[in-house]
């Protein structure tokens, strides 16, 4: 629940809040809808229409129908994050703020960058491609027909989640509208780093590179009850050790180091290789902080650029590592997404938001507990309605029915285990990623 979340948000792709609410959908970007009827859950649950608005970013109103569900989303991670477990943890305090302020802040927070990346997207004349409106739709059709097929209506999914339609697909078009940007910003250079920038990135994200010889310890004695690795004897170690050093002794003495260190790796290193007995990572692991056994990443990360280690024990046996240049089109197009991000930094930092009275006057705990008290008077008529067709179906049919009334069970409860299941299993957009590497075994 930060802005570091918000922005990976857009920047890496449909995960987090937005997965456990939204995905993408296609186009639809129509006004708000007018004052609804009575009965409609959003006006029940916060006293307010959906077409009222709440504040302003950057002079752009934005209506309750698109903040109400930021607000029970931020609710709800709260809950699912340990706070809120009873009325009166609500009188406490999250990060020094009051509970109620700091989830209205939150979901304040969320709605601001979705409504920048939109305002951005206008004063760029970026569009969406036509790829990205095909998966939108495509992705929107899934959703539905997943729905469906669990015998859950949409629009009482969408009452869950206490949006509308419309405002449903405006928000989703939010993700492809920022890939759209930063595909326009790449284009015009504003995301290409300088080498201080790009050694700044790497140093930062914990980013390094390194190849690495591993003689690995065979005969294992047992299994350490702490960590679950296999034990070896002291004379494996040395044995090993041995073999290590040896291999190292040849490089040292070579005239070309880095030369020698490749033909050894690739003759004598205990890595993992495919069926022809080729090394899986003949050019080095980019690796990340913390992916590597704690004793390579060490070693690795003591070294300069083109430095070879002395042989470093781990787990699986000694490694010899040359460090290379993790500046590499690989890294270069991971700064992208990092650069893209800061400039969403900057647009939340200088964003003039600007709430009025009926912001002011929201509660967020009254609005949650009507939404469940709603959903619960909901779901206690569906079970009625069921009841009452089981009694006269036909014998034939009653366990059919039954079938139903069980896919029904639970629907208003919020975001329960079987929706997010759908949404687990159509999965989201992903942007691309560092790729990860094996742990070395």
């Amino acid at each position: 629940m930060n802005q570091m979340k918000l922005k990976k948000l857009l920047c890496a792709g449909l995960s987090g809040v937005l997965a456990a609410g939204l995905l993408a959908g296609c186009a639809g970007t129509g006004e708000p809808e007018a004052t609804p009827d009575p009965g409609d859950i959003a006006y029940q649950a916060a006293g307010i229409t959906r077409d009222t608005v709440l504040y302003t970013v950057d002079g752009t109103e934005v209506p309750a129908d698109e903040y109400l569900f930021w607000l029970l989303t931020s609710i709800s991670t709260a809950k699912q994050s340990g706070y809120l477990a009873d009325d009166t943890a609500w009188e406490e305090e999250i990060d020094g703020t009051p509970t109620a302020d700091y989830l209205k802040n939150d979901a304040l927070e969320t709605s601001k960058l979705y409504a920048l990346v939109e305002l951005k997207a206008a004063e760029e004349g970026t569009t969406i491609s036509e790829e990205d409106q095909t998966t939108a739709d495509e992705q929107m059709t899934q959703l539905q027909e997943t729905l469906e097929s669990q015998g859950i209506v949409y629009q009482d999914w969408l009452d869950q989640q206490c949006i509308s339609d419309t405002a449903f697909r405006k928000l989703n078009m939010a993700y492809y509208q920022s890939l759209a940007l930063e595909e326009k910003y790449a284009a015009d250079g504003k995301l290409d780093p300088e080498d201080a920038e790009m050694d700044a990135f790497l140093e930062e994200q914990g980013i390094y590179n390194a190849k690495h010889i591993l003689v690995a310890f065979e005969n294992s004695t047992g299994t350490d009850e702490t960590t679950g690795y296999p034990t070896y004897s002291d004379e494996e170690k040395a044995a090993k050790k041995a073999e290590a050093e040896e291999l190292l002794a040849q490089i040292r003495a070579a005239d070309d180091p880095a030369a020698k260190f490749d033909e050894l790796m690739n003759a004598y290193s205990d890595d993992g290789r495919d069926e022809e007995g080729n090394l899986y990572y003949p050019d080095g692991y980019l690796a990340y902080s913390g992916q590597m056994a704690a004793e390579f990443e060490e070693g690795a990360l003591a070294l300069a650029e083109g430095e070879i280690s002395e042989p470093i024990e781990t787990v699986y046996g000694y490694h010899i590592i040359l460090r290379l240049d993790a500046d590499t089109p690989d890294t270069r197009s991971l700064y992208s997404n990092y650069a893209m991000s800061n400039l969403m930094d900057g647009w939340l930092e200088n964003a003039v938001v600007e709430t009025n009275d009926a912001f002011a006057a929201l509660d967020p705990k009254a609005f949650y507990d009507k939404i469940q008290q709603l959903n619960e008077a909901r779901q206690a008529k569906r079970d009625a309605e069921a009841a009452a067709q089981e009694s006269a179906a036909p014998e034939e049919t009653s366990s059919a029915i039954g079938q139903i009334a069980g896919a029904l069970e639970g629907l208003d409860e919020g975001l329960d285990g079987r929706v997010q299941a759908i949404i687990d299993a159509l999965g989201p957009v992903s942007y691309t990623h560092l790729r990860a590497h094996e742990t070395l075994s």
